[in-house]
């Protein structure tokens, strides 16, 4: 079941354990990986219409999905995977509407997410003596 927004945090929105299963303790993997997910969010979500024909929004929220996953924002791939279903007859618009709604929220939260992580990363950068 996909949290409602009063569950929807930047502290939940990344699982880490799930992201350090495929990064290990690599940092510069992980910011490559969360570069992708902003710069795939930020493609997809141009073409996340409510509006969309059947195919187009199948392949976007699959998309989406995708990138969720490989992060670990287990919540924005449970949106994705539940707005993937809006087609053919369940293609109610209203549906459609929340869906976009829900997603872009778990976007937002895991970006934040990321931002904080890269915040400490920063410091922790910053604190570490420099050698000589």
């Amino acid at each position: 079941m996909v949290k409602t927004m009063a569950q929807i945090s930047p502290d939940t929105a990344i699982n880490f354990s799930h992201l350090r299963q495929y990064v290990g303790d690599d940092m510069a993997l992980t910011a490559e990986v969360f570069g992708m997910f902003r710069h795939q969010t930020e493609m997809w979500c141009k073409m996340l219409h409510a509006e969309a024909d059947d195919e187009t929004w199948s392949s976007v929220t699959h998309s989406l999905k995708g990138s969720a996953k490989a992060v670990g924002a287990c919540g924005l791939a449970e949106a994705c995977e539940l707005a993937e279903n809006l087609t053919g007859g369940a293609a109610g618009k209203t549906a459609r509407v929340v869906a976009v709604q829900d997603i872009s929220n778990w976007i937002e939260a895991v970006n934040h997410r990321i931002t904080r992580w890269e915040y400490r990363q920063t410091m922790t950068g910053l604190r570490q003596p420099v050698a000589q």
